[in-house]
């Protein structure tokens, strides 16, 4: 589920047909999984996930193959290194040129259909930023030891799991040895009912991004109206429930065909200061950046924070996509969170700050979270607009 640059100055979600593709899929696995004795084997599950895999990939899945095919070598020929250190110095020249392949691609447009190659266009290069994540944490994983390398039955399982397409990301080394079906939780209504959460986000957010458009088309003179109501209201929120909706719905229909997915999103929105805000945001893939860039030396004796606070960041907007717009928007938040830790590193040998600790400061505080939060996603806009040439 990539969110793309907006092109006006606010941010807006628009609904990608993979998101509802994506559902669908998930629904009809649970349901085959769930009520099918016959595909509750390790045979079963993986021709259901490969197939769904068609359904949600369909024109790029021959390219989604193609990348998944090189990565399941690449994890064999980790695999294959006894001594450690070799193996982990493998596993960083693969993800270094696994970034730089994602990275180049984008720009490139290699996801582009080749024709000429048969009675149908063919694409042969699929490698959103999903399967840039997994592909990740493999190397990683099989690099350190943590897990052997795969077999290929289970790679499938893994990389095809519908619940898991557009999102969350499952670690491999947090997939399910045995799969526990739970045909009950289709009875219970506490499931019911964070079933009806979840999908109550989903459609409220993409509510409130129809909404945006409605005020801008009707009212297209209330400029200053427009952005303010999307940049502080509907633009970020209505991301935030539809990518949360979204994924949750992931984790809801995945319990019961035995998968229990990570959690993504803790209401971010609210929290008294950016390092909550991040702590319980898209969490699934939060962490992964957090766990492998920010406490990562880069050879040298001790890391340094900013440095690797910074970096992180502007990663994680050139995940989102490799144009300025998304640079910028990470770099801002980098920047930001180095703020952060500098005010909690010094704040105390200020002196006495009025208020500090009141109910006041603390919902002053949250205000100002959410503020900054929403400026890091209108800023960017305003500074391509005013810089053109940093638009990749």
């Amino acid at each position: 589920m990539a969110p793309t640059a907006p092109s006006t100055t606010t941010l807006t979600f628009a609904v990608d047909l993979h998101l509802l593709v994506g559902l669908a899929v998930a629904v009809a696995f649970s349901l085959l999984i769930s009520f099918l004795p016959s595909l509750q084997t390790s045979r079963g599950l993986t021709l259901v996930s490969l197939l769904g895999s068609v359904v949600y990939h369909w024109r790029v899945f021959t390219g989604f193959c193609v990348v998944c095919g090189i990565g399941y070598a690449a994890a064999r020929w980790l695999g294959a290194e006894a001594n450690g250190a070799r193996r982990w110095h493998r596993a960083c020249f693969g993800i270094v040129l696994l970034a730089t392949v994602f990275t180049w691609g984008r720009v490139q447009h290699w996801d582009h259909p080749i024709t000429g190659l048969g009675p149908m266009p063919v694409v042969l290069y699929a490698l959103d930023m999903w399967l840039a994540l997994r592909l990740v944490s493999l190397f990683w994983e099989v690099g350190s030891g943590t897990v052997e390398a795969p077999s290929f039955p289970r790679y499938v399982l893994w990389t095809c799991l519908p619940f898991t397409l557009g999102g969350p990301l499952l670690r491999f080394s947090q997939m399910p040895m045995t799969i526990q079906i739970d045909r009950g939780l289709w009875g219970s209504s506490k499931w019911w009912m964070e079933a009806f959460t979840a999908a109550a986000k989903f459609v409220l957010g993409i509510a409130l991004g129809v909404g945006q458009h409605f005020l801008q088309g009707h009212w297209p003179a209330a400029r200053l109206w427009n952005n303010a109501v999307g940049t502080f209201l509907t633009g970020p929120v209505g991301f935030y429930l539809t990518a949360a909706g979204y994924l949750q719905l992931m984790e809801v229909f995945g319990q019961p065909a035995g998968f229990r997915l990570p959690p993504s999103f803790n209401y971010p929105l609210g929290r008294e200061n950016i390092s909550k805000f991040w702590m319980n945001w898209n969490m699934t893939a939060t962490f992964l950046f957090r766990d492998y860039l920010f406490y990562n030396r880069w050879g040298f004796r001790n890391y340094n924070v900013y440095f690797n606070t910074i970096l992180l960041f502007t990663l994680v907007g050139l995940w989102h996509a490799a144009n300025g717009y998304w640079i910028l928007w990470g770099f801002l938040h980098g920047l930001l969170f180095s703020g952060y830790l500098i005010w909690r590193k010094y704040s105390n040998r200020l002196p006495h700050i009025p208020l500090r600790g009141t109910a006041f400061s603390n919902a002053a505080a949250r205000v100002l979270t959410y503020v900054v939060v929403c400026m890091c996603w209108y800023l960017p806009s305003k500074i391509i607009q005013k810089l053109p040439a940093v638009s990749l």
